[in-house]
């Protein structure tokens, strides 16, 4: 089997303070969902960390050409702001590796959603993501959503989304992400680009519902902590629900998505587990890795 080209759509980058003490910086910038997930008191957390040049080297040694840095989804603005500088940077120091996206806090005013997205397109940044309307309290009918909605459709940016699994999470701290709000998105918005984290929560399977499936015809899914949620032949059920072009590779890297296996984060084992054990072919492996990106920012 031949070894396609990769695009990981979903990275995520932390700035050196946090990866320093990240429970220390939660508490003093009031980031409690941050805290809670990230950086528990009882039990250890399965977070990696890396610095650019770690991730680099992470991507040199599994073949990926390139990464999306994700923001994340903080509740408070100036947080969101402080990545954008972060993501920036790191997308300064390699920019044919790295494709920066902004950290947004839609639930404020329309004017602080314009500010926050006009200075991070001046940072040279690309999309928006990933937001969690569970965390940051906004829904389909918030203002600030759909101001960063109407902006990224005429500047043409996705949006990342993280979706929380509807069953079967036992996180006591995960935040629920109705899946009917994501068709409300995207009826709200038609030519929106959105991309929804982890398999979309199961949305993928109403796909095959022809109503459904018009609605979401700008929506993708990424694979993202794929092996935390699912096994292996997740991969040909999302083909057989909604075709493959809408699948998109993302590895959540440097969260340990094997936490078993892994002291240090990695890409590789994820990347290898798919080509040995999704059962795709070398047509379906290049589509998912890179060709499905591709296509999607060209079209954008």
């Amino acid at each position: 089997m031949s070894t396609p080209s990769i695009i990981d759509c979903h990275t995520h980058c932390f700035s050196t303070v946090i990866r320093n003490n990240p429970r220390s910086w939660a508490i003093d910038n009031d980031e409690p969902h941050w805290c809670k997930l990230v950086a528990p008191k009882t039990k250890p957390s399965i977070q990696g960390w890396a610095s650019a040049d770690d991730q680099i080297l992470a991507m040199d040694k599994a073949g990926v050409e390139q990464s999306v840095l994700l923001g994340w989804y903080w509740e408070q603005e100036k947080s969101c702001r402080c990545q954008n500088d972060v993501t920036a940077s790191w997308v300064k120091k390699y920019p044919e590796r790295f494709i920066g996206y902004a950290a947004i806090q839609p639930n404020t005013s329309s004017a602080a959603v314009i500010d926050q997205l006009e200075y991070a397109n001046s940072l040279g940044l690309n999309g928006v993501g990933e937001l969690h309307m569970g965390v940051q309290g906004f829904n389909s009918n918030h203002t600030g959503w759909n101001t960063l909605a109407d902006w990224c459709c005429s500047h043409h940016w996705p949006i990342n989304l993280h979706v929380t699994e509807a069953v079967g999470s036992r996180q006591t701290v995960s935040s629920p992400t109705p899946l009917s709000e994501f068709i409300a998105f995207a009826e709200g918005h038609p030519k929106l680009c959105m991309i929804l984290a982890h398999w979309g929560g199961g949305l993928a399977f109403f796909e095959q519902n022809p109503r459904i499936r018009k609605i979401l015809k700008n929506v993708y899914y990424d694979c993202a902590a794929s092996p935390l949620l699912y096994d292996a032949s997740i991969f040909r059920n999302i083909i057989e629900s909604v075709g493959l072009h809408k699948i998109l590779f993302g590895s959540d890297y440097p969260l340990r998505v094997y936490p078993k296996l892994q002291k240090a984060p990695t890409m590789t084992d994820f990347i290898e587990c798919i080509q040995s054990n999704a059962q795709l072919t070398d047509t379906e492996l290049a589509s998912i890795f890179y060709k499905n990106f591709k296509d999607l920012t060209i079209s954008q």
